[in-house]
């Protein structure tokens, strides 16, 4: 319980330390492609200091050169700095509630990442944000989206919001879907502390592709990223990833800092 309260202590100092630092970095970096760097150290910072131990399976999937929209679950607020890590060749955006921009100091960090702000009450206002998101894509970057939109727990997901779909229709990125294992037991959803030590996969699935589909796929689309991703929590929950097989990475702690 102390040693909980202690980890909590320092998480909580160095995302400010972190969030100051993406704020001075984005002054000369109109793209904030430096400030995302940061909050990436930040996020392996802290695995380990929880004693994570991430390991990454399907990144060959991927082409670090291309953009993509990637589709998570979503269990545990692990998970954001899981996939941090596990993606630490892109650079990617999160679609964000326009409340969470309001919290100090945590929305100050959004703003600084150029994360994408939604305002779901102002429909022109959330139409503009997604067109310049789509904009960025061209320039490189990646989005992340938690369709389930909030966090579910271990077994079913909860029922998909279909915004992703839309947008990875309109932009024509192919949607990888990818599921994250194991932060659940470590930050379950009502814990303010983080149990330490203990396994956290990240499996990413092959890209799906989207140009050439129209608006009217939508739920077709919707349907068979979830078919993927039910398919692949039951398999990722029930075995874990052996270090060294085909399609895995060691360990992000010992992986991401040799990243450039």
């Amino acid at each position: 319980m102390v040693l909980g309260a202690v980890r909590l202590i320092v998480f909580g100092v160095d995302t400010v330390v972190t969030i100051l630092a993406a704020m001075l970095a984005s002054l000369w970096d109109r793209d904030a492609r430096l400030a995302f760097r940061v909050t990436q150290w930040w996020a392996w910072l802290n695995l380990k200091l929880v004693g994570a131990r991430v390991t990454i399976e399907g990144f060959d999937h991927l082409d670090p050169r291309r953009s993509y929209v990637f589709v998570s679950n979503h269990r545990s607020n692990l998970d954001v700095l899981a996939l941090l890590a596990a993606l630490w060749d892109f650079q990617l955006r999160w679609v964000a509630k326009e409340e969470l921009f309001r919290i100090p100091l945590f929305g100050w960090g959004l703003r600084a990442t150029k994360q994408i702000l939604v305002n779901r009450a102002d429909h022109a206002q959330a139409v503009a944000s997604l067109a310049a998101a789509k904009q960025r894509m061209h320039d490189g970057i990646s989005v992340v989206f938690f369709p389930e939109g909030t966090r579910g727990g271990a077994g079913r997901m909860l029922p998909f919001k279909k915004g992703c779909f839309v947008f990875a229709l309109e932009t024509g990125a192919p949607i990888v879907p990818i599921v994250i294992s194991g932060t659940e037991r470590l930050l379950p959803r009502a814990a303010w502390t983080v149990q330490h030590g203990g396994d956290v996969r990240v499996a990413i699935c092959p890209p799906i592709p989207t140009a050439g589909r129209s608006r009217d796929d939508r739920d077709a689309l919707l349907a068979e990223v979830r078919a993927v991703l039910e398919r692949s929590v039951e398999r990722v929950d029930g075995r874990a990833v052996p270090a060294g097989a085909p399609g895995s990475v060691s360990p992000v702690g010992l992986r991401s800092p040799a990243r450039p």
